[in-house]
């Protein structure tokens, strides 16, 4: 296998995240899968309605125009232009909820301490940084961001369910792309190599990269940064993680 296959830069996201062929391979985001978690986690650990809620990784909107259903304030933070572009139109008429767009390493510039009742760090937007230090200084705005017993919500990809159930090789053909995918977990990363090619016949290459955090890895850092892990869950129903669980969701509070 190709060298360059595996070859990417430390800020891969910056760039992949706003590209078309992105938005092309995971447009099928479930809005009825996020409108059930909003109610799961509202129900489970909000005291009531008008909470003001920070969805951090927010993407184009989906879980944040959720959360708002439920009655809470929602303010949408995502790197990507296209993405924010998307969910400032989509939800435009909205109340109570608002997009900005920002790195999650810049917190503390757009918005002030003691400011959030919960903040939500779903679908795997986390773990990215060559460097742990910008994960925990992550976790520390957040921690500043977060009002007393505020709540920090990080959804992960499961480790263990990824290693036993790793798809090595796969294609996909969608709305006229085509993306050949290699998948691995090596030297402490969970890594994602995509080769696509546009319905126009361009060409393009992207490595996704995260760490490979396991659920003791994160109440690890949590606790470092002050936070105190007070639930483990292994899907979106907030289900006890367990072995075979989906995902790694982990909630902490301040």
């Amino acid at each position: 296998m190709s060298q360059d296959l595996w070859k990417s830069k430390s800020d891969w996201f910056v760039e992949w995240f706003n590209t078309e062929a992105y938005h092309a391979l995971y447009r099928n985001r479930d809005i009825e899968e996020a409108s059930q978690f909003a109610q799961q986690f509202s129900n489970q650990f909000l005291d009531s309605t008008g909470n003001r809620l920070l969805d951090l990784g927010c993407g184009k909107g989906r879980h944040a125009v959720s959360m708002v259903k439920e009655g809470h304030e929602v303010v949408g933070v995502d790197l990507s232009d296209r993405s924010i572009t998307f969910a400032q139109e989509a939800y435009k008429d909205v109340e109570a909820l608002s997009f900005v767009r920002a790195d999650m390493r810049s917190l503390s510039a757009h918005f002030e301490s003691d400011s959030f009742d919960a903040v939500l760090l779903l679908f795997t937007s986390f773990g990215y940084f060559e460097d742990d230090k910008d994960h925990m200084e992550i976790l520390m705005q957040i921690k500043s961001l977060l009002r007393s017993g505020g709540l920090l919500l990080l959804d992960y990809l499961n480790l263990e369910t990824v290693r036993s159930g790793l798809i090595e090789h796969e294609l996909i053909h969608r709305d006229g792309w085509s993306f050949e995918i290699d998948r691995r977990i090596h030297n402490g990363w969970v890594e994602k190599s995509i080769r696509c090619e546009s319905p126009q016949g361009e060409r393009q290459h992207a490595l996704e990269r995260v760490r490979a955090f396991a659920a003791e890895d994160l109440k690890l850092l949590f606790k470092l940064a002050g936070l105190n892990t007070v639930g483990l869950f292994g899907n979106y129903q907030l289900d006890a993680l367990v072995a075979g669980s989906p995902r790694c969701i982990l909630v902490a509070r301040k």
